[in-house]
């Protein structure tokens, strides 16, 4: 009999152990009598997912999240086990889970974005994996520029507000007046020159219409000669074209080949050499070579005055009453005369 009481009450604890664990799953939705499926998910990130929060498909729970832990990888990050309940559930390969915000209080969920593929997920694959920004967090990224913004803006306004200060002070007080007369009076400089302008081109403006017909008429002929300005401009392009293609270099060289050779006579000649030197620097062959002039001019005439004395015969048809010879016949036996001597 206390053997059995024994008994009974171990088989009482065990029903109790299997009941209470039964009846903890049903209450965090996990329903062991069912067939089911599951899930795994990688994130940087758990975002404050923690046990037993929803998995929604649909705006519809169909699982829950059935662990949060660190990844056995060790690098940190976040590996969570996702329960989902129907076993029928078509699940493809690129379905993503999402955490998101479930209410406004901060609650986390898991949201199951469907993918396209025609390919379907296996119990226990990983799945592709993501967070959305929560009210909190979307809120937070709003206000921090702004939050940045209005401080810029706070700095700025203190600044304008010291700048105001160090301006407005007694000191600068008094240098404001002298700027508003010095303001004023540049004014009614303007105002003045402003008049005097106008009087000079009031009394001006039959010149200044003169000169704008002057401009008109300028740029009318400029307009009627276009044809021979544009030919006068290809003209000159045409020069200067023929003038680059024109070899200067070899030119200049040329007649600088040719002034030293000129130089190089001109200096034989100063030193004397050759007949033209000896003749401009020897004065005694021009004394002998102009006394030889002298001596045939008068040879010359005196043959002209007497040819019996120096001709027995006559060499122009005869001159045997002794006249004289004319100047023709003088320069015929000149050139008689020099062809004798070429030939000795």
């Amino acid at each position: 009999m206390k053997i059995r009481r024994e008994f009974l009450i171990g088989v009482l604890v065990v029903v109790s152990i299997v009941l209470l664990y039964f009846g903890l799953s049903y209450l965090k939705g996990v329903n062991l009598f069912q067939k089911q499926q599951k899930f795994y998910g990688v994130y940087d990130n758990a975002a404050g997912l923690q046990t037993s929060n929803p998995v929604i498909l649909n705006g519809y729970k169909i699982g829950i999240v059935k662990s949060v832990r660190l990844h056995d990888d060790g690098t940190g990050r976040i590996l969570v086990e996702v329960l989902l309940r129907d076993a029928n559930l078509r699940i493809p390969k690129d379905t993503k889970l999402e955490i998101y915000d479930a209410d406004l209080f901060g609650g986390k969920a898991i949201q199951v974005l469907l993918g396209q593929s025609e390919e379907l997920a296996l119990n226990k694959d990983t799945l592709e994996t993501s967070i959305s920004l929560g009210l909190a967090e979307s809120v937070k990224q709003e206000i921090e520029p702004l939050k940045q913004k209005s401080t810029q803006l706070f700095a700025s306004v203190d600044t304008l507000i010291s700048n105001i200060r160090r301006v407005l002070n007694k000191e600068q007080t008094q240098d404001l007046t002298e700027v508003f007369d010095n303001l004023k009076n540049t004014i009614s400089n303007l105002e003045r020159s402003s008049s005097e302008l106008n009087g000079i081109l009031a009394n001006n403006k039959g010149k200044i219409g003169s000169i704008f017909d002057n401009v008109n008429s300028i740029s009318a002929n400029l307009k009627s000669n276009n044809d021979e300005l544009t030919n006068a401009i290809q003209n000159a392009s045409l020069i200067t074209d023929s003038l680059a293609k024109l070899n200067l270099s070899a030119t200049l060289r040329k007649v600088d080949l040719a002034l030293q050779g000129v130089n190089k006579i001109t200096q034989q000649i100063n030193s004397g050499e050759g007949s033209l030197g000896k003749l401009l620097q020897s004065d005694s062959l021009h004394n002998e070579v102009v006394q030889a002039s002298h001596s045939l001019d008068l040879l010359l005439n005196d043959m002209r005055v007497n040819p019996k004395k120096y001709l027995s015969f006559s060499v122009f048809g005869g001159k045997d009453n002794g006249e004289e010879f004319s100047k023709k016949e003088l320069e015929q036996l000149r050139l008689e005369i020099d062809n004798r001597l070429k030939n000795k």
